[in-house]
């Protein structure tokens, strides 16, 4: 009878254990946390094709208090703050262009600025004017503001700078704006008025190039001195 009792008592225990250990959900597996957990912020709507651990975000924003996540309101500002950039530049550029070749086969005349007349510094200062960028009236002047660029950095939209003395002394005396491929624009007292010329064509100007300045930075102007 003890015997019976005691395999009976086993045998209820092993049901109840088997059953409470069956029953018993598994536990969920815990989420790895990111850079972004840590400082509570919500990146779940991104869709920018960029890494997220790649974004300025992911490096420059503030620290907040924990449990306390900030919404990224605007994704797509923070994927595209380089193409916006970018985009301003070109859409200035392209402005710069075609309001130059507006231009072309307008007058030269020395000390004119226009607008039915101009000399080489009267003629950039008007474009660079009309796309909002301020710069000075004459070319030496022209020569000393902006970004430096050397001959084979040259991009369009920067201003060139030339040395037209027969005896070059160094002195910038003409200016023009480069177009790319080795083209720019520019009033020309040769030539009478506002031609493109290319370098690899026009020798005498490639001979006599002292510099290119940039004053198109991105979605930044750079005024005058």
């Amino acid at each position: 009878m003890k015997r019976n009792r005691l395999t009976n008592l086993l045998l209820l225990t092993s049901i109840t254990l088997f059953t409470a250990c069956s029953s018993k959900a598994p536990e969920a597996s815990k989420p790895k946390l990111t850079t972004f957990d840590i400082m509570g912020i919500d990146v779940s709507g991104a869709t920018c094709q960029q890494s997220i651990e790649d974004l300025p975000l992911a490096r420059t924003y503030p620290m907040v208090e924990p449990f306390s996540p900030i919404r990224v309101q605007n994704q797509r500002a923070s994927c595209e703050t380089y193409p916006l950039r970018y985009n301003n530049r070109m859409s200035t550029i392209k402005d710069v262009e075609w309001s130059a070749k507006k231009l072309l086969g307008i007058k030269y005349v020395w000390g004119a600025t226009g607008p039915y007349t101009y000399d080489c510094s009267g003629f950039t200062q008007k474009i660079f004017r009309d796309a909002g960028i301020k710069i000075p009236r004459v070319s030496r002047d022209q020569a000393k503001v902006g970004q430096y660029i050397s001959f084979n950095n040259l991009k369009k939209g920067d201003m060139v700078f030339f040395d037209t003395h027969k005896k070059q002394t160094g002195k910038v005396t003409h200016v023009g704006i480069y177009l790319g491929y080795g083209n720019f624009i520019h009033a020309s007292s040769a030539a009478k008025k506002i031609v493109i010329f290319n370098f690899n064509k026009k020798t005498f100007y490639k001979k006599r190039f002292l510099w290119g300045r940039r004053v198109i930075q991105d979605n930044r102007h750079i005024a005058s001195l």
